[in-house]
Order: structure tokens, then sequence, then C-alpha cells
């Protein structure tokens, strides 16, 4: 869906950038492209517009941040050998998302684009996903950097205070963990600090770049009780934490309306055997027609609950899988004409 927004976009003019956190590279396949590394690929069409595409490197784009806003070379040389930033840098809850959020920012700010569509993680873990910024900018507030800091750097009494506390905190995690671990501990905050108000930067200006009015969420759901709860819940949660939800998308959706059992088919024209198997037929159609008719209702009740701004497309069940550029330009043009 990212990719075909993309390609719909590119085809009204606009030089448009596909990101995406997808570590199956379902992108790439759709694209045709390779996405290895993680400089942008031009996708090749025959449209007023561009359309790139990129595949996102946590470590990678974590590593450039911190070296691209270290004053000192040299700390990075040294904070990249630390086994706890090697950690925050893969593994730690936040940096991911982090890193694609800010990765989402650079092209923003690069002004090499007219839209950028990020392709976030399913529903069920898009709110942590857009909450981890706050995660990680909060492991780096100065209350906690100067904890681990010596009483000198922190300076006066207060520092002297805090100095003696951690030194007896350390103390006793160095009995459960090792010296060397809280060596590197102390390490890894004190160098650290000096990027540490670059990063709650960035995460700010995230926050304002999500939150104002050239950022929306298209929310891409399917037609399943389970999912319209969980896209329900996702809108609520955008709603209240201010941002703008522009349009749903309920991907591989039933026909509008299924039809009714044939006039004049009556089981009495055949022969025992067909006839039988015409009712176990009827009764089988029965069922489908009842399940469908309650996924409509539910359907219903699901665009009545939306705000009235929010466009809500249906996109059918395609007898394949889109696969390559050709697919994905039918579906962006039946995305276009349905917003229409």
């Amino acid at each position: 869906m990212a990719a075909a927004l993309g390609m719909r976009a590119a085809a009204l003019g606009r030089r448009v950038l596909v990101l995406t956190v997808d570590p199956a590279k379902r992108l790439a396949t759709a694209l045709g492209l390779d996405l290895s590394g993680i400089e942008e690929r031009q996708v090749q069409l025959k449209s007023a517009g561009q359309l790139s595409a990129a595949v996102i490197d946590s470590k990678s784009i974590f590593d450039r941040f911190i070296e691209s806003n270290s004053k000192d070379p040299e700390l990075y040389k040294k904070l990249s050998k630390n086994r706890l930033y090697q950690q925050l840098s893969t593994t730690l809850s936040g940096s991911q998302e982090f890193t694609a959020l800010e990765r989402l920012l650079q092209a923003v700010e690069s002004g090499k684009y007219d839209l950028v569509i990020l392709d976030t993680p399913p529903t069920q873990h898009a709110i942590d996903f857009l909450s981890a910024p706050d995660r990680i900018r909060s492991l780096f507030q100065d209350s906690v950097t100067r904890w681990f800091m010596a009483p000198e750097a922190s300076g006066g009494l207060l520092g002297s205070i805090i100095g003696r506390g951690t030194r007896a905190a350390l103390k006793s995690l160095e009995v459960l963990t090792g010296a060397r671990f809280i060596d590197e501990l102390v390490d890894f905050f004190a160098s650290i600090r000096s990027i540490q108000k670059t990063l709650r930067d960035r995460s700010d200006r995230v926050h304002q770049l999500l939150t104002s009015d050239v950022a929306a969420f298209v929310l891409v759901t399917s037609f399943d009780v389970a999912k319209l709860q969980e896209a329900r819940h996702l809108a609520q949660h955008l709603e209240q934490f201010g941002y703008d939800l522009g349009g749903c998308i309920l991907n591989r959706s039933f026909p509008e309306s299924l039809p009714e059992w044939g006039e004049g088919a009556s089981e009495h024209q055949f022969a025992p055997d067909m006839a039988a198997k015409l009712l176990k037929l009827r009764a089988l159609h029965a069922l489908v027609k009842a399940d469908h008719q309650q996924r409509f209702e539910l359907l219903r009740i699901f665009r009545k609950e939306m705000p009235s701004r929010v466009a809500v497309l249906q996109v059918p069940e395609y007898r394949q899988d889109i696969f390559g550029l050709q697919d994905l330009e039918s579906l962006s043009t039946f995305l276009g004409e349905s917003a229409q």
C-alpha cells in the first residue's frame, strides 16, 4: 500500500520517497529493486513525477546520527566500542523506532521530496512506535546522565551528594554485574552527555512534524473483526494525541453484495443424489451470506465511528499476489479513482 500510494503521488507529478522499516524487504520485492544499504533508489516510472524508495537500516542511521552530532571524533570512536552503546543502537526498546523517525525527518528537511511516506509496523505495534522517541529522550535527561557523573563534573554540594549516592548504588550493582560493566556504564553516560541535547531536540522536532498540518496518517487494515477493533483503537489514539488521520484503507475487502440463491433452481428437478448436493450447497450459501452481511454491518459501524473527514477506501481481494510495477500501478490507479 505504501508503494502504491507513492506511485499514485508520482503519477500526479510529485517527487516521492517511500521508506520502510520492514526487515522482510517486501517493499523492495514489490518494486523489483535492490534496496540493500541505506541509500535511496529511484524507481523507473513513466510518470510526471519521481518515485524513490529506501529500507531503513537502524544501526547505520543511529551510528551516523551520533557521529555527525558528536563534537569530538575520538569520543565517538570510544563510544562505538562501548557495549552499552552497541546494545542501544541495535536492540534497546525505542532505538529502532527513533532512527526510523529520524530518517523521516532527515528526508523532509532535505527538501528533495514533495511527499515522504513512512511504512510503519502493524497496528498492534504502532502506538509503541509513536511513543518510542519519548522513551529514548527520557533516558537522556540531564537528571539521568548527571547521576552517573563524578562529583567534580556536577559541581558543588549537590554534585557531591549525587556522587556519593551514585558510588553507593554502583557499588551494589558491581557485586551483581562486575566492575567492567560498571566502568562501561559510567563511560557510556559520560560520552553520550555531549549529544543528549541534540537527541532531545530531534525527538521534539519529530513530534512537531507528526502533529503539524503537513503530516497525515493512513491506516491500513483488513476486513476482520479483530483488525477493525485494532484500527478503531489506533484511530482513537491518534486523535487523542493530536495526530491527523487522513484516511483508512480496508484491504482485501469482500464484494459489496453476494447474489441471491437462483430462482427456479428447485432441487426437485434433479435426481436424488444431485438434489442432496444442491441442498448442501444452498445451506452453505446461506451461511456465507449471513457471515457476509454480518461483516458488512461491522463495516457500516466502523465507517460511522470514523470522523467524517477521514476517507475510508475499500480495496477488493485480488485473485493473485500484488507483485511488480504493473500490479502496483493497477492498485495505485484504483486507490486514486476510489478517493475521488
